[in-house]
């Protein structure tokens, strides 16, 4: 079973030249570079990030010397990638998740405790390796240090102050009915991180495949949460009219088409383009989606929040 395929092919393969763009008050900074963003998020379009393109995207960074590059800027949310060489300055976003997937190299992740002058005292510390994913919650300090060479991840970020009378989209409130059975492994801490392994990972891909699961939750927010999705067959297409999914693909292959209309839960007028191990795919709220063509399985980490915030 390839459930860890993606660790040894996600950095494999080189695409076109890629203009890198400064836009904007935030953002990564290269070393004496403003905020560099690729693109503001769409609302009526996928975005499709293939490794080729990722591939070169930190080619392009180590060129420039760019610590993060901002693929998708959404004012509430953004999708990065992040790549140091050295120990990173601990720190807290008071508002705001992180979710990282790493890429490439390897490091150390110390989270929780407290902050002082800008150093973690009290944390736990956790390896940064290939395929490891880690949710931080808004609130809770976390730095990276013993860099191996460079640590490279997917950084996806969303803020939680949503109103309090919001309606839930993404998930279900602590103790609510889960939807179809969906229990979650663990509803979202907020005052710790959640470390999963690689090894984890794949563990809970035998576990999915031993119980016939489809769709694994490991950590439920409501407002948000981050699962595994695994398919062996078509999936009818549907629409999320308040949440964005963030796809990684972590196994197996297939199709997803995106964008069009909804007629008998099929796309009629979209856009169709094959999905492999290392891709990212950005999918904005109300835009219809769905996968066909798969080739044995295809697996991806799902990552999901709700777009409905307070406006100044």
């Amino acid at each position: 079973m390839r459930v860890t395929a993606f660790v040894a092919t996600i950095m494999i393969g080189i695409g076109g030249a890629v203009a890198l763009s400064q836009a904007g008050q935030q953002g990564g900074r290269g070393r004496g570079q403003g905020p560099v963003i690729l693109e503001q998020a769409p609302t009526d379009r996928s975005v499709a990030i293939p490794k080729e393109k990722l591939s070169q995207y930190l080619k392009d960074m180590d060129a420039k010397q760019l610590a993060t590059l901002r693929m998708i800027e959404g004012g509430k949310f953004n999708v990065n990638i992040r790549r140091i060489r050295d120990a990173e300055t601990a720190l807290v976003h008071p508002n705001t998740i992180d979710l990282w997937v790493v890429l490439d190299g390897g490091g150390t992740i110390t989270t929780g405790g407290r902050l002082e002058d800008r150093q973690i005292v009290g944390g736990e510390s956790n390896s940064l390796r290939v395929g490891d994913v880690n949710f931080t919650p808004a609130g809770v300090p976390h730095g990276v240090s013993g860099v191996d060479g460079n640590v490279t991840w997917l950084n996806v970020r969303w803020d939680v102050d949503w109103p309090a009378d919001a309606p839930l989209s993404a998930g279900r409130a602590r103790g609510a009915v889960p939807a179809g059975g969906l229990q979650p492994l663990e509803y979202a801490p907020t005052d710790r991180a959640v470390y999963i392994s690689k090894e984890k990972l794949a563990q809970y891909l035998k576990d999915m495949d031993a119980k016939q699961i489809a769709t694994l939750r490991m950590i439920e927010g409501g407002k948000f949460n981050v699962n595994i999705r695994r398919i062996r067959d078509a999936e009818t297409a549907l629409v999320h009219p308040n949440t964005i999914d963030l796809w990684v693909v972590l196994d197996g292959s297939g199709t997803i088409t995106t964008g069009g209309k909804l007629e008998d839960r099929q796309i009629v007028g979209g856009q169709s383009h094959p999905l492999k191990v290392g891709d990212v795919e950005f999918i904005p709220a109300g835009l219809p989606h769905g996968v066909s063509g798969v080739d044995g399985n295809i697996t991806w980490l799902n990552v999901r929040w709700d777009v409905d915030w307070t406006r100044p």
